[in-house]
């Protein structure tokens, strides 16, 4: 009896168990499975060293954590916004490879893109200023019209120009940018990915500012670097943030005047990068002491940087990865949003001169009916930019009757025309007796048609001068071309004789001339005119007996010029000719008309990333008539180094010069350049002329500075018969 009431309590528990279980799991199935939090991942600003940022994502891409929403501002912001648009951090690494970023913040068009006339103006103005006097005198909004960059952006935005909210983005995204008209923070999470990116970049004073309707937009990092508000306002339930520790400054260390105003603005940044760490739930610190905001070149070892510090915190960031199942949704979702690239069947051009608009859009037709090859389209921007009336050029996708379209925005330099090339000559290739001028080159466009120029030539000091040339093509977008001048100048001439200074004149001329021409192409052009003139040869100083020459010059002259060098200052690659033949009908001191030659060859090849060797072969002649005024010169500090100015001066001759260059170090990034060592050995022949027939030759030895003003040479010479000089020169260096 007893052990049957035992099997029955046991079978009643039982029982009751397992139908508890079964309660408990029915219970379990029918509850909500745990939410996964929504992770948002910001990213500060920090130029080069927000490429850590790069390294950051891919750790969590092996680790399988989702990311929500991305936040980030200035360099944070263009990771993020990559990201944002379906990039993988390996797409990411590449298209940073990718960039010159020397090229993109110097903010050059290549000298390769410029049109021919504005080649001339930066081998015969070698530096890299320029201004307006549009409304009285201005100057660019920054040193980098941003044009490279744009472009870049504008790359990577196309595909999402018609996507106006940024939540609708393969991952969405936010950045920041700052106003300036308000004096607050602007964030952007709609309208133009390009122009959100553009903003939140744009350093001041270095990048000109993006200007929209009321807004004036500049760099975010201004005023909220790590961007953490945004992340918490765009609905993140958990926020990783990423903060780029960089070296504090050492009190003992000396400031400039600009050292100082950007540690201070240092110091506002960080207060707000304080801000933002404390609203982040995990704070990713990387490690950059031992880099600066300029170290693009070490981008490898910053992005490994930026791996190894998520690296560092696995043990909390591993709570966030998902199964392999979840993260295959998850990239799924992603893909589901990515654009395809679009196919343009039209082109539209905003301009406001139609029939400016009308032909960039022929010059872009090639772009309708096939996807957009990014690389042809930026190097026809890239062209068009080189004519100088652009400061940028910015794309993406439209759509009018139904029909997708590139739309290309043309934005005019707004401090220009005229546009201003200043410059400084320094030649101290005499230290007794140094020449200096100064002027600058003045350029007013569309004077009595579109496409036409006057240029405006003014230097005064011991070189003066004005020239005057109106510049008209026989069409828009023709190559022929007519070009009518004025001139007049005053240039001082020492007359020598067995190496003694004789006499020192002073050689003027004014009149005009009138040119027709055919511009091949950017590298090549075709002259052909007559100049007259009236020109006076006097005597300064030197002995009574010397003559003083005065009387009408004509000449009629064809001149040929091909520019194909790589660089207007210090070329490393490339070929120069210019070639000039004509008849000479009058000229003071000559006995009748004459014949006049002369030829100039510039070649230089680059051997190593810091060699290159260069040659220069040039000749003239006026094949043995009596000119009376010397038609020819050698001497100075870039022909004959180790001679005066004008020391040799002959009616025929050929020089040659072989020289090498060796960089040896770069300038600040908005300094200049790079600092040279430059060395050449130079033989001529003169013939007739004041210099008896002799080969004269010499060896230099010189630094070349190439600052943002010109290049500055210091050196020395050393030639035959006891010539030797330590010279300076600022300006044209070959």
């Amino acid at each position: 009896m007893k052990s049957k009431i035992v099997m029955r309590l046991v079978s009643t528990a039982l029982v009751v168990f397992v139908s508890n279980l079964l309660l408990a799991q029915e219970s379990a199935a029918a509850a909500p499975a745990p939410k996964r939090p929504r992770i948002a991942l910001v990213l500060e600003g920090g130029s080069s060293l927000g490429l850590a940022h790069i390294g950051v994502l891919k750790w969590f891409e092996e680790h399988h954590i989702p990311v929500s929403y991305v936040a980030g501002t200035s360099m944070g912001g263009l990771v993020g916004g990559l990201y944002a648009t379906g990039k993988s951090s390996e797409d990411i690494r590449k298209l940073v490879d990718g960039i010159d970023w020397t090229e993109v913040l110097q903010g050059q068009t290549p000298y390769s893109g410029l049109s021919y006339r504005r080649k001339e103006d930066a081998r015969e103005y070698p530096n890299k200023l320029e201004f307006g006097i549009r409304d009285g005198l201005r100057f660019p909004e920054g040193f980098n019209s941003g044009a490279q960059v744009g472009m870049i952006l504008d790359r990577v935005s196309l595909p999402y120009s018609q996507v106006s909210n940024f939540d609708d983005l393969p991952v969405p995204f936010g950045c920041v940018g700052t106003d300036l008209v308000s004096g607050k923070p602007h964030i952007f999470r709609s309208g133009s990915l390009s122009e959100a990116l553009r903003s939140t970049m744009s350093l001041p004073g270095v990048f000109s500012p993006v200007r929209t309707d009321d807004h004036i937009f500049v760099d975010g990092g201004l005023l909220d670097n790590l961007p953490t508000d945004v992340a918490r306002q765009m609905g993140a339930d958990l926020i990783v943030a990423v903060h780029l520790q960089v070296k504090p400054i050492d009190p003992q260390e000396p400031l400039s005047a600009f050292g100082v105003l950007g540690r201070s603005i240092s110091v506002v940044v960080a207060a707000g990068e304080l801000r933002g760490m404390e609203n982040a739930d995990i704070l990713i610190t990387v490690p950059l002491q031992d880099y600066t905001s300029m170290d693009y070149a070490k981008s490898k070892d910053i992005i490994q940087k930026g791996y190894d510090a998520t690296a560092a915190k696995a043990a909390i960031l591993s709570t966030l990865s998902v199964d392999d199942a979840t993260w295959q949704q998850y990239e799924a979702a992603k893909a589901a949003r990515r654009k395809q690239e679009p196919v343009p069947q039209f082109v539209e051009v905003t301009e406001s001169r139609p029939e400016l608009a009308r032909k960039i859009e022929k010059d872009l037709s090639s772009n309708v009916g096939a996807p957009v090859d990014y690389n042809r389209l930026e190097d026809q921007l890239t062209l068009l930019t080189g004519s100088g009336r652009y400061s940028s050029f910015n794309y993406s996708m439209t759509e009018k009757h139904g029909q997708p379209g590139l739309l290309v925005e043309a934005k005019e330099k707004e401090y220009a025309p005229p546009f201003v090339r200043p410059l400084i000559n320094v030649d101290g290739s005499d230290y007794n007796h140094v020449l200096f001028s100064m002027g600058a080159r003045i350029t007013f466009t569309d004077i009595g048609g579109v496409g036409s120029e006057w240029r405006n030539d003014v230097s005064v000091g011991s070189l003066s001068s004005i020239f005057s040339e109106y510049y008209r093509p026989l069409a828009l977008g023709s190559h022929f071309f007519v070009a009518p001048r004025i001139y007049a100048e005053s240039d001082p001439v020492n007359l020598y004789f067995n190496d003694n200074l004789l006499a020192e004149y002073r050689d003027r001329e004014a009149g005009g001339g009138l040119d027709f021409g055919l511009a091949f192409n950017r590298f090549t052009e075709l002259r052909l005119g007559y100049q007259a003139g009236y020109q006076k040869f006097a005597r300064q100083i030197g002995t009574p007996e010397l003559p003083n020459l005065s009387g009408r010059t004509g000449k009629a002259q064809l001149k040929f010029s091909f520019l194909g060098l790589d660089d207007p200052i210090i070329p490393r690659n490339g070929l120069e000719t210019r070639l000039l033949g004509g008849w000479v009908d009058a000229s003071p001191g000559a006995p009748a008309g004459y014949p006049l030659a002369s030829l100039r060859i510039f070649a230089t090849r680059q051997v190593s990333r810091l060699d290159s060797f260069y040659f220069t072969a040039a000749g003239g002649s006026t094949f043995g008539y009596d000119t009376g005024i010397p038609q020819f010169s050698l001497g100075g500090s870039t022909d004959l180094a180790a001679y005066g100015a004008n020391e040799v001066l002959t009616n025929q001759y050929y020089l040659f010069r072989g020289g090498y260059l060796r960089e040896l170090a770069k300038l600040p990034l908005f300094l200049g350049d790079k600092l040279y060592l430059n060395g050449s050995f130079e033989v001529a022949k003169p013939f007739g002329g004041l210099t008896p027939s002799r080969l004269p030759m010499d060896g230099v030895a010189a630094l070349v500075v190439n600052t943002i003003f010109g290049p500055v040479s210091f050196g020395g010479a050393f030639g035959e018969t006891g010539h030797q000089r330590f010279f300076f020169h600022v300006g044209k260096l070959f």
